[in-house]
């Protein structure tokens, strides 16, 4: 194997772990959400705090390092979907690193050590939102690794659409929930 397709093996896969990952786990998170159970939710969210800068920030590390190597030996340069996955990338990994981790880990923070579960939840599902933005930003950038678009390629909206639904979830309000025990 030469040292190109290691490469692109090593970045195939970080961006899997990385991508499939995070998108596990927000479904998850989800899932223990709309059941109503605070706790595993919350639980949940202490796995998402665990695995988000041990596991998922240094993937899109090395993903973003990859790439850009991939990128400057592949010939690619300055083509519209290597300059746009670049700015995606970092985006998202700066949205893990600076937002999402730290208020992860504030809300478990929240829930173990102060016992606040309101607050914690409402943290929690901050994230929640913020991360359905995060993930509309990685399946852009699988789009333009994919599609390989040019600045004026149709095939350009296909990202956009990502991000836009990324955002446009994000913002949309959670669903009310009932409260599981009623006062008489």
């Amino acid at each position: 194997m030469d040292p190109y397709l290691l490469l692109k093996l090593v970045h195939v896969v970080g961006a899997i772990l990385w991508v499939g990952g995070a998108s596990i786990m927000t479904l998850l998170v989800l899932l223990l959400d709309r059941r109503g159970d605070d706790a595993a939710t919350m639980t949940g969210v202490s796995y998402v705090a665990l695995l988000g800068n041990r596991v998922f920030l240094p993937l899109s590390l090395l993903v973003i390092l990859t790439g850009l190597g991939l990128a400057w030996l592949g010939g690619w340069g300055f083509a519209a979907w290597t300059v746009l996955a670049t700015a995606v990338v970092v985006a998202t990994a700066a949205l893990g690193g600076a937002v999402l981790g730290p208020t992860t880990e504030r809300a478990v923070k929240v829930w173990r050590d102060e016992g606040d579960m309101a607050q914690a939840i409402a943290l929690g599902r901050r994230v929640l939102r913020l991360v359905k933005v995060d993930l509309g930003g990685q399946f852009a950038i699988i789009a333009l690794m994919v599609l390989k678009p040019g600045w004026t390629d149709p095939a350009l909206l296909v990202p956009v659409a990502f991000l836009g639904c990324g955002v446009a979830l994000g913002l949309m309000p959670g669903r009310a929930r009932a409260s599981a025990a009623q006062p008489a």
